[in-house]
């Protein structure tokens, strides 16, 4: 998170996902509380996490860079270069998306939704 967000103003959603909840990462996340603001989330509520969508178009852009990364220095750099290198306009599309999307997750009443 430091290396993310050095200035220490992350957020990190806990969504309750299995990973995110092992000893190992609750216990990382106590000792880190002053890099970053960890917030609860539903569990399993995709539709409500814009970052699943930008996660996406991340995964997309890196798996057609070739060669594969041949050290973890490399992977971190690329991951990095297109974080840093993502459309603001995309950011704010999913961001204004979240009042639809919150309509939609109450309408089906936590069910799945087109988002």
């Amino acid at each position: 998170m430091t290396f993310v967000f050095p200035t220490g103003n992350g957020i990190f959603q806990q969504d309750n996902a299995p990973c995110h909840k092992a000893s190992i990462v609750l216990k990382w996340f106590e000792e880190h509380t002053d890099e970053f603001h960890l917030i609860s989330w539903p569990l399993n509520s995709s539709d409500l996490n814009p970052m699943e969508h930008i996660w996406d178009v991340m995964e997309r852009q890196f798996r057609a860079q070739t060669p594969p990364c041949p050290n973890i220095s490399n992977l971190r750099d690329r991951c990095l270069d297109i974080w840093y290198n993502l459309s603001p306009v995309m950011y704010q599309k999913h961001v204004a998306s979240m009042p639809r999307r919150v309509a939609a997750v109450l309408k089906f009443k936590g069910g799945a939704t087109r988002y």
